[in-house]
Order: structure tokens, then C-alpha cells, then sequence
């Protein structure tokens, strides 16, 4: 058996994709189970390859075969890319850390000023809300307090334990006649 440099650039592709599917179970790393299952066909798939055409004899590759660790590559590139943004460093100050709620409400623009008036806003649509709530976890408590908010978006919030949220669904609960949510 013979192995030819095109079969070894089929072996660094698969080991590629294999550490795309290791940096996976990283803390700050959230691939889906969909993709992190299609790394590993991937990875499963150019080293079998490589190891089944290591085997014949004559094998033509094509000249596009020296490109495909550039796939694997720009998806780890990514994923730095998207585990550094995520990382924050805390805040710190007189009075401790603050909440990262906290810190994005901090950003005053027109479109957090827009986004906070849809999440408070009682023409706002269930689906706006559910999304404004399930994107932006620093109006969750905005989301909980508005009347449109349906009550299945509610009992999601409430399942986060957060103090403020809970406050907004137990003082909406009390305005209105409805059944509220459980907060257990």
C-alpha cells in the first residue's frame, strides 16, 4: 500500500473536521447536534476515503482536491471568531459585577430604543414577542410585563429563575384576571 500526497490532504481534511467536532463540546462553542453530526461524517468520510483509495493503484485525483482543507479551516475560523465575541470580560465596580442584562441595556441607540418599545409595547405581536424575548435576554423582563405577551412565552421566562422576570409576571399577574403562569 502506498500512500500518495493527495490521500495524506484527504487525512488532514478528515482530522480537520474531526477537531471542528472536538471544539464542539467546548463551553463556549455551540454547534447544533445537526452539524456537529455532519463534521462527523465528514471527518468519517475523508479519512475512509483516503484510507480506500490508499489501496487502489492509478488513482487520478482532481486538482481541487488540494483545496479541501480550506473548508474545515474557515469553519474553525469561524468558530474562534464567534467564541471570542462571546467571551466578555466582567464588569466590575462599586458595586460588584453586573448582570449582563445590565450591560446590553446599557447600549443606547435607536434601534434598542425601537426594540425595547416593541417588547413593551401592547400592539406588539405574539410572535414579535416571543422572539424579541428568545434574542434579546435583556428585555425578557419588558417581554414578561407586557399584556400581549402570550402565556406560553410565560411560562418559558419563568422557567429561568430570574428575579426581575418572575417580579414582571407576578405584578402582571396581579393586574389582571387571568391564571398566571407557574414560577415553580
Amino acid at each position: 500500500m502506498h500512500w500518495s500526497a493527495e490521500e495524506f490532504v484527504l487525512v488532514i481534511t478528515g482530522l480537520l473536521f474531526l477537531v471542528v467536532v472536538a471544539s464542539s463540546f467546548l463551553s463556549r462553542v455551540e454547534l447544533t447536534p445537526v452539524s456537529r453530526t455532519a463534521f462527523a461524517i465528514g471527518a468519517v468520510a475523508f479519512t475512509g476515503a483516503a484510507a480506500l483509495l490508499a489501496r487502489i493503484e492509478d488513482v487520478l485525483f482532481p486538482a481541487l482536491l488540494w483545496a479541501a482543507p480550506a473548508v474545515p479551516l474557515l469553519i474553525l475560523a469561524v468558530i474562534a471568531r464567534d467564541a471570542r465575541r462571546k467571551v466578555a470580560p466582567p464588569v466590575t465596580g462599586g458595586q460588584g459585577v453586573r448582570r449582563a442584562s445590565t450591560l446590553a441595556a446599557a447600549e443606547d441607540t435607536p434601534a434598542s430604543r425601537a426594540l425595547a418599545a416593541r417588547a413593551q409595547s401592547p400592539r406588539s405581536t405574539e410572535h414579535e414577542l416571543a422572539q424579541i424575548a428568545w434574542r434579546h435576554a435583556h428585555l425578557r423582563a419588558a417581554v414578561a410585563a407586557n399584556p400581549a405577551t402570550p402565556a406560553a412565552v410565560l411560562e418559558w421566562l419563568a422557567t429561568h429563575g430570574d428575579p426581575e422576570i418572575n417580579a414582571a409576571i407576578a405584578g402582571r399577574a396581579s393586574r389582571s384576571p387571568g391564571p398566571a403562569p407557574s414560577l415553580a
